[in-house]
């Protein structure tokens, strides 16, 4: 009777393993998994960012940054990069500032390169205009209209920010929405 019982032990067996292969042999791999597919969020602090022209003239304390010598304005940039080996499709990027300035402003570029030819384009731009905001709270800028949007893994991705002659311009962060994929 002992042999009658372990014989469905080896069709069990094969069966399992049949129906491990067919379901391996048959995974559609798309690029992307599950988890990924929703739009992520990608900050890129005060601290982030390093100048690009006298280096003396802006003070930064790793909360915010500002031009502090009259008649200047610094040149910021920041390196970007997606925590992705694939396409990135930047959906969305915002400006964290203080302007309590009505005749200076703060410039942000978002652009792409082709390290392998040498060349930008501008993917965003924000300006904070002429804007006079409450002095107490910083204020956010956003622009929606990203062209060309996909980053590929040949292109290199940078932050530039321009920040006026004055403490009353202060550049707290971007931040940039983005999904993986095309």
């Amino acid at each position: 009777m002992k042999s009658g019982k372990s014989w469905w032990m080896p069709v069990l067996l094969g069966v399992v393993l049949i129906t491990v292969l067919v379901g391996v042999a048959g995974a559609k791999p798309n690029g992307r998994s599950q988890a990924a597919s929703g739009t992520r969020q990608l900050i890129i602090q005060a601290a982030d960012f390093y100048p690009t022209n006298n280096t003396s003239a802006f003070f930064s304390n790793g909360y915010y940054l500002y031009s502090k010598v009259d008649g200047s304005n610094v040149v910021f940039i920041a390196p970007v990069q997606f925590p992705a080996s694939y396409y990135v499709t930047v959906e969305k990027v915002q400006l964290f500032a203080y302007d309590n300035n009505s005749t200076d402003r703060i410039e942000m570029a978002l652009y792409r390169t082709k390290p392998s030819v040498g060349t930008r384009t501008l993917m965003a731009y924000i300006s904070t205009g002429l804007a006079f905001t409450d002095p107490t709270n910083p204020r956010t800028w956003t622009d929606t209209s990203i062209s060309p949007s996909v980053v590929n893994p040949a292109h290199g991705t940078y932050l530039s920010v321009s920040i006026s002659d004055d403490t009353n311009l202060r550049l707290y962060g971007v931040r940039i929405f983005y999904h993986t994929g095309r």
